[in-house]
């Protein structure tokens, strides 16, 4: 891997060095497979080509997946690797929403898992010093939905560091940002739900800062049922955090769209994650599994075959 950056002692700003006691997170549901219809369940992506990080047992009800780290409304597995998630998985209540939660901004290790797979310094700070922002994976606003005690909770269970992964500030608007929001716009107004896989794309030669290797793109599956078909349907996405870094820094990304609608199957060759069970849904599915499509804004999405 290339290395790029001098390690340093500056220590990050709104991080708890010491976690949690696991009885706090007692009672966490975690990520429902069965959120947006009951009919079609679609489970967690596979990881069988990772090694993913275990959950400490005290923390495990019978039948609980060991490598599924459950908070409220969304579920992550970190890559004991990278010691960064492979992906988080939410269910979002469009009509539930709560949106006046106040920010926790408080970053905390989350003790159901080892700390060696956890990053919340050195490679992130404040921008002039040249680190990354704590980028979450689970938008904080979107678990932030049922009563207000949940709601609460639910935003704080996003501000671990199992739901972050570097990224440059200026990467997290557009598209990125405003996807969910579009997507729940054209769901079925009897079901006003989508639920959201969002993850990185790791690489062998990802550079090296601060002594961690930064995915150069992320990508995001959304599932929602379609307004105008009302049948399940999920879309794939990918965002490049390429241009924003220095020239020397980047590696050539094909198409080297910086927003792009990508076919489901490509992004299980992409991230070595299987999506079997969303393919068929996906409006690409019919399509070549390398075929991206440039995106300007999020009204050029595909929604329907």
């Amino acid at each position: 891997m290339r290395r790029f950056g001098p390690s340093t002692g500056l220590q990050p700003q709104r991080v708890v060095q010491t976690p949690r006691p696991i009885e706090d997170y007692a009672g966490r549901s975690g990520y429902d497979p069965s959120f947006v219809d009951a009919a079609q369940p679609l489970p967690l992506p596979g990881t069988e080509a990772w090694e993913v990080a275990g959950v400490d047992p005290m923390a495990l009800s019978d039948g609980d997946d060991p490598h599924e780290v459950k908070y409220t409304h969304f579920s992550v597995k970190v890559s004991t690797k990278r010691r960064l998630p492979l992906f988080s998985a939410v269910n979002i209540d469009g009509a539930k929403s709560d949106r006046t939660v106040k920010r926790t901004n408080i970053w905390r290790f989350d003790p159901r898992i080892g700390r060696e797979f956890q990053i919340l310094d050195g490679v992130y700070g404040n921008d002039k010093e040249g680190f990354f922002s704590r980028g979450h994976m689970t938008r904080r606003e979107d678990p932030n939905w049922g009563d207000k005690k949940t709601a609460k909770l639910a935003d704080a269970d996003t501000f671990h560091a199992t739901n972050a992964c570097p990224q440059r500030q200026s990467f997290n608007g557009g598209i990125w940002l405003g996807l969910e929001d579009y997507i729940l716009d054209n769901t079925d107004r009897e079901n006003i739900r989508i639920s959201v896989i969002t993850g990185p794309v790791f690489q062998e030669d990802d550079p090296l800062y601060y002594d961690v290797p930064i995915p150069l793109e992320f990508w995001k599956v959304v599932v929602f049922t379609n307004a105008p078909t009302r049948q399940l349907t999920a879309i794939g996405y990918k965002r490049s955090q390429a241009r924003l870094l220095p020239a020397r820094r980047r590696r050539f990304i094909f198409g080297d769209f910086q927003d792009s609608q990508v076919s489901i199957a490509g992004l299980s060759e992409d991230t070595g994650l299987d999506f079997g069970a969303y393919v068929p849904f996906d409006v690409l599915e019919k399509g070549d599994p390398g075929m991206q499509i440039a995106l300007a804004s999020v009204k050029d999405l595909y929604l329907t075959p």
